[in-house]
């Protein structure tokens, strides 16, 4: 990928990259305050191309200077931007809701973002289709792999609504139990814990959608973590050029989220992954 051209007017830059594959220009209009950081001390934005070689929408990946001119752009299917209504004012209620109803909800949410499959059990249909869809907010991907109900027992989905007897089958993935108000299987996440308190202040403010730029910036040091880590003059080291960006927390989820995606991660990071 190469860059064509940028223009700043304000706090909302212009920036046209090129698409190497359909070798089409696109222009894109985006807030200052909405990019990501990226490492060494560049900016980062995601954001959807029509690619016409492959005739569907594909996720470009953009990392500019600190002028704001563009360094790199990579297409990708891998993950791509929250739904912009996903992040609808009115989800708050649904945080409110997670929040209430499951005691140690950063487990959950650490589930969802790591590609875990997080089963949602309990005797009240319409409580479990609820969390499930409240649960779809941290889907590290564009479209939620997700069924609110099911009376059959189900692997290929990540987030799954059942009953509890149905629960009882499963004998891996995350657990969240609606009767006991409890998570079970999960990992303890200091970041989401730290989150969930955040996105309650940001609801309260009526600001709601400002958490996806923070699950979006954790999707892509994860998408870069493992770029990084397949390059064999950066390797290992990889994960220590991340930590130079993210707090020890944040970095810590970031590895579990590429791991999600990307198995072998974890084994080439191993060395440095103190």
């Amino acid at each position: 990928m190469s860059k064509k051209q940028k223009s700043k007017t304000g706090s909302v830059i212009t920036v046209r990259a090129l698409c190497d594959r359909c070798k089409e220009v696109d222009t894109f209009h985006v807030s200052v305050r909405d990019l990501l950081p990226h490492i060494g001390g560049l900016y980062q934005f995601s954001t959807i191309h029509h690619c016409k070689t492959d005739n569907k929408e594909m996720i470009m990946n953009i990392v500019l200077d600190r002028n704001f001119s563009v360094r790199q752009t990579t297409i990708s299917p891998f993950v791509g931007e929250m739904f912009e209504g996903r992040w609808a004012p009115e989800k708050a209620k649904d945080i409110k809701f997670l929040v209430k109803t499951v005691k140690n909800a950063d487990q959950a949410i650490h589930g969802v973002l790591s590609g875990k499959q997080v089963i949602v059990v309990g005797e009240n249909k319409d409580k479990v289709q609820k969390m499930v869809h409240t649960l779809e907010l941290f889907y590290p991907g564009r479209f939620p792999s997700s069924i609110d109900w099911t009376e059959e027992t189900i692997k290929d989905k990540k987030i799954v609504g059942t009953s509890l007897e149905l629960g009882n089958q499963y004998n891996e993935g995350v657990i969240v139990n609606l009767e006991t108000q409890k998570v079970l299987n999960g990992t303890p996440s200091r970041y989401c814990k730290m989150l969930l308190p955040s996105l309650l202040d940001l609801g309260s403010k009526g600001l709601i959608s400002a958490t996806k730029i923070k699950i979006e910036m954790l999707i892509e040091f994860a998408r870069v973590l493992i770029e990084l880590s397949k390059d064999p003059e950066i390797g290992a080291n990889s994960i220590n050029l991340i930590k130079m960006d993210v707090s020890p927390d944040a970095a810590e989820l970031i590895i579990d989220i590429a791991s999600g995606f990307d198995p072998s991660v974890v084994g080439i990071i191993k060395e440095n992954w103190l």
